[in-house]
């Protein structure tokens, strides 16, 4: 008798919301142990509200769904990207499948670089060039010079 006025008080579906208090939750869990039947009440409880809860569920606008996923999708992007720290991931998949497409800027840069890369390509190749004429230049100086010394010998012997 006295287990049926238990059950019948509501302290089952009080603790199965969460809104018992603490020495409720202490008598009903002593009581678990003492009746084992409570166990199954327990359930039976869970089982009745969570079909309330979606047979009286409504369901929100379209609209405020996506927003709210929205949000839940950055709030795990921001997660993630916590978790690998300095990792920045950029999204190089082609949009047709033919083609990968860059932002406007970096194919200025790449421009600018190819460009730079080739003016230090020709004032490379034209100090090469210099260079190795100057140095002709310098083989063919001492080479004179002995000629002319040889020279001025022979004369001088003569």
């Amino acid at each position: 008798m006295e287990l049926k006025f238990y059950i019948e008080s509501g302290i089952i579906e009080s603790y199965v919301l969460g809104l018992a208090s603490e020495t409720e939750v202490e008598e009903l869990e002593h009581m678990r142990k003492l009746f084992p039947e409570l166990d199954t009440e327990v359930e039976l409880a869970e089982r009745r509200l969570e079909k309330a809860c979606f047979d009286e569920a409504v369901l929100p606008p379209v609209e405020i769904r996506e927003r709210v996923l929205q949000k839940v999708r950055w709030e795990y992007a921001g997660a993630q990207a916590d978790a690998q720290s300095n990792y920045t991931f950029i999204n190089i998949q082609p949009k047709d499948g033919s083609h990968i497409s860059v932002h406007r800027w970096w194919k200025i840069f790449f421009i600018i670089i190819f460009i730079l890369s080739k003016i230090f390509l020709f004032f490379a190749i034209f100090y090469y060039l210099k260079y190795r004429q100057e140095k002709e230049k310098q083989e063919e100086v001492p080479a004179a010079t002995v000629l002319i010394h040889e020279q001025k010998a022979n004369n001088f012997y003569i």
